[in-house]
């Protein structure tokens, strides 16, 4: 095999793009090149590594073994690669590379939501940044920062985990809920009690179904849903009972279609943390961002929303 500084990087990102893509005609929008130049690029890719790194045919796209081995060897390459331009830049006193960051689903409508007020400030630096955001489950955000693949990520906060510092950013207070059509929508604001709330039929949340299982205990679960998308949209059946964040409900509930069910023994305040990995250099556009998170986390109220 050549030694990478022989592989065009071109390349490489070619292959990254088509296994973040799920195969070539996925990755025709991201490349902005057909899919048979794809092809020559995987190809002369393969010739050069000396290996296959994935297989198409009638069963569809999929990476090989090792195709998916070095796809996380290259991400993590090209990751570095950026992080270095992003450094020569902070030498000459420009913020320049990747920002990659992280964050977990339906988080927007919080009150105190930094990204956007922080982004919007980070723009308005003297750079020549890129910023890639990507929406997906704690777990997964967890992996990538671990693994380097993002710089950061905002996550619910359940436990400390080696490799990983936390910084507080807001507190997110989850209520339970219930539709139109449900028999506890008209119940009104008085409180009712656990008994009569486990007669009726709960949705989990598998990323923390546990935590959900301990908290409905003897009720029916017949639902589970990945994320807080998926839980509003059976909530809106009016068939089940849920959890979900108040200020993602709020609008909802404006609208009469969901009701908050009172109970003293469900809600809770969910602490939200920017993750970073602590054996990773920050580069200097990341050390920037993080430095006005803090900022911003310090000029905003710490209640829940």
């Amino acid at each position: 095999m050549r030694r990478v500084m022989d592989i065009d990087l071109r390349l490489l990102r070619v292959f990254v793009a088509v296994a973040e893509a799920g195969g070539y005609s996925g990755a025709q929008t991201t490349l902005n090149i057909g899919s048979s130049t794809i092809s020559l690029h995987m190809s002369d890719l393969e010739e050069r590594i000396g290996f296959r790194l994935c297989d198409r045919g009638r069963h569809g796209f999929r990476l090989t073994e090792r195709g998916r081995l070095a796809y996380e060897e290259i991400k993590r390459v090209l990751t570095t690669l950026d992080d270095f331009t992003g450094r020569m830049a902070g030498l000459r006193k420009r913020l320049a590379g990747k920002l990659l960051l992280g964050m977990v689903d339906c988080l927007s409508t919080h009150p105190n939501f930094p990204l956007t007020a922080v982004i919007r400030r980070f723009n308005e630096m003297d750079n020549d940044v890129q910023i890639e955001l990507t929406v997906a489950p704690r777990m997964e955000l967890e992996r990538a920062v671990l693994a380097g693949h993002l710089h950061a990520a905002i996550v619910p906060y359940l436990r400390p985990i080696n490799g990983l510092a936390f910084r507080p950013v807001f507190r997110e207070r989850h209520e339970l809920y219930c539709g139109q059509g449900h028999p506890l929508f008209e119940a009104g604001a008085t409180p009712i009690s656990r008994a009569e709330i486990v007669d009726y039929d709960f949705v989990v949340r598998a990323y923390n179904e546990q935590f959900d299982l301990s908290r409905f205990a003897r009720a029916r679960t017949p639902a589970t849903v990945s994320s807080m998308e998926a839980m509003l949209v059976l909530l809106l059946t009016g068939g089940y009972l849920g959890l979900l964040p108040d200020h993602y409900a709020q609008d909802w509930v404006a609208r009469g279609l969901l009701k908050r069910v009172y109970s003293d023994e469900f809600g809770y305040d969910s602490p939200h943390m920017l993750i970073t990995a602590t054996a990773a250099k920050a580069p200097v556009a990341v050390s920037t961002f993080i430095s006005l998170i803090d900022a911003h986390v310090a000029e905003v109220p710490t209640a829940s929303g």
